[in-house]
């Protein structure tokens, strides 16, 4: 090993809090694989139970509808008919609607009807935007509400099947 290559192993930079270590890519091949080697032949339940207890805190995140700069909140079918052929009685179609509630950025509640399902997805899914979850509930029933912080910085509460 050079004495160029030897002295540039050893170099510790310090950044802050941080340091910043330099080693050749052969001992991080080895250490790697060591890693590797003892991840599997490891006992996976005290595995889990490590990693569990050691978990970094990492905040959850849920997609919010957005429509006409409105957060979509809540929905309800209104509506759900079958169409059948008079011959044959086999189903051919649906009319459905939906009833959106959307709340504004004064804090109003707004009802909004979509005639089909198309409709209601389209609105659903065409703008979304990322929103930190600040807390969650469970409901009796076993379903779960979240605690939503808006990227306008308001915090509401949504029901688990009205996000992502």
């Amino acid at each position: 090993m050079s004495k160029e290559n030897k002295n540039k192993e050893q170099i510790v930079e310090k950044k802050g809090a941080d340091e910043t270590v330099s080693i050749s890519k052969t001992e991080l091949d080895a250490i790697r694989e060591q890693l590797k080697m003892l991840t599997e032949i490891s006992d996976k339940g005290r595995l889990f139970n490590y990693e569990s207890s050691h978990k970094r805190e990492t905040s959850m995140k849920v997609n919010v509808s957005v429509i006409s700069g409105k957060y979509l909140i809540g929905w309800e079918p209104k509506k759900d008919i079958l169409i059948k052929h008079p011959t044959t009685g086999l189903t051919v179609g649906e009319e459905q609607q939906y009833e959106l509630t959307l709340l504004a950025p004064d804090d109003s509640q707004l009802k909004v009807i979509m005639n089909s399902y198309s409709e209601f997805s389209n609105a659903r899914y065409n703008e979304r935007v990322l929103c930190n979850v600040i807390g969650k509930r469970e409901a009796r029933d076993g379903k779960y509400a979240f605690e939503v912080q808006l990227p306008d910085g308001r915090e509401i509460l949504l029901n688990s099947e009205f996000v992502n």
